[in-house]
C-alpha cells in the first residue's frame, strides 16, 4: 500500500540570518503564503486535499492518500522553491513518504484538561503550546533533510525514481548515501503542471535565467561552506561560474 507523500521545506539558513536581517522572516512567511495558496486555489478537496503543519522555519506538507507518481509533490515543492527564491532568500526541500497520526490522546490527562482548540494549554499565567502530531512522514522527511547535501536543494529516494515523470530532471546525489538519494534540479525543470498552479495560485514564477542569477547572487553575497557551493553548481544545474573561492574555514556561514 502506498503511504501518502511529504514535502519537508523550510528556509536556509534562517538561524543565521535571523539576527542579521528582516528579509528572512518575510521571506518565511511567502513560503506560507504560497503553501496556504496552494491549499485554498488548487487542492482544497480530497482526495487532493493537503495537510500542513508548520515546524520552526519550515513545514511539512502532506498529501490525503497515497499517489502512485510522485508528480505532484515534486511540482509543489518545485513552486513553493521557485516562490521563496523570487523574495531573495532559499529554501530547502526532501520528499518522503508515511503517516501522521493524532497523539493528543496520548498527553496526560491533567494537560489535555487545560488544553484548548488553538492548541495551547493555560500554564496558569504562562502558555504551553502544543504538536498534535506525529508519525513516519515527519520522521523519514526530516532524516532525508538531514542527510542531503547542503544547499537549498529538492532531493528524493533513489528508490521512488520509476514513479518520477521522465520530464523532471535528477541527477544521483554524489557521494552515495544510504539510502541512495536524487536531487531535482527545480531550477530548470519544465511543467504544465507547474505553470497552472502558478497562474492559479498567483505565486511567483521566475525563469530559470531569473533563478540562476538568484542562485549566482546568494552565492556571491553570503560566506557559504563549500558543500554548499558546489551543490549549487553541481546538481542545479548553473550555466554561470559563482566564482565562490572566498570560503573562510571556521567561520559562521549560512547553511
Amino acid at each position: 500500500m502506498i503511504e501518502p507523500w511529504a514535502i519537508n521545506i523550510d528556509i536556509e539558513g534562517f538561524s543565521i540570518l535571523w539576527d542579521k536581517e528582516d528579509q528572512v522572516l518575510w521571506s518565511l512567511c511567502e513560503l506560507m503564503r504560497s503553501i496556504f495558496r496552494v491549499g485554498w486555489h488548487c487542492y482544497p478537496d480530497s482526495p487532493e486535499r493537503l495537510f500542513v503543519h508548520q515546524i520552526g522555519d519550515g513545514f511539512l506538507v502532506m498529501s490525503d492518500f497515497g499517489e502512485q507518481s510522485l508528480e505532484r509533490a515534486i511540482i509543489i515543492a518545485t513552486a513553493l522553491m521557485r516562490h521563496v527564491a523570487s523574495t531573495g532568500r532559499l529554501a530547502k526541500a526532501a520528499i518522503a513518504e508515511g503517516e501522521l497520526s493524532d497523539i493528543q490522546n496520548c498527553y496526560p490527562k491533567e494537560v489535555l484538561e487545560k488544553l484548548e482548540a488553538d492548541h495551547t494549554v493555560s500554564l496558569d499565567r504562562g502558555l504551553m503550546t502544543i504538536f498534535p502530531v506525529m508519525g513516519t512522514a515527519l520522521i523519514r522527511s526530516v532524516k532525508l533533510a538531514k542527510i542531503s547535501p547542503r544547499g537549498p536543494l529538492l532531493t528524493i529516494e533513489a528508490s521512488k525514481k520509476d514513479r518520477i515523470p521522465s520530464y523532471v530532471p535528477v541527477s544521483p546525489i554524489q557521494p552515495t548515501q544510504v539510502p541512495e538519494l536524487l536531487s531535482i534540479d527545480w531550477v530548470h525543470l519544465k511543467s504544465d503542471l507547474l505553470k497552472a498552479i502558478q497562474l492559479k495560485s498567483q505565486l511567483s514564477a521566475p525563469s530559470s535565467d531569473y533563478l540562476e542569477n538568484c542562485l549566482s547572487k546568494y552565492c556571491s553575497e553570503h560566506d557559504l561552506p563549500s558543500e554548499w557551493v558546489s551543490s549549487v553548481n553541481r546538481y542545479l544545474a548553473l550555466q554561470q561560474e559563482t566564482h565562490i573561492e572566498r570560503i573562510v574555514g571556521g567561520s559562521e556561514s549560512v547553511s
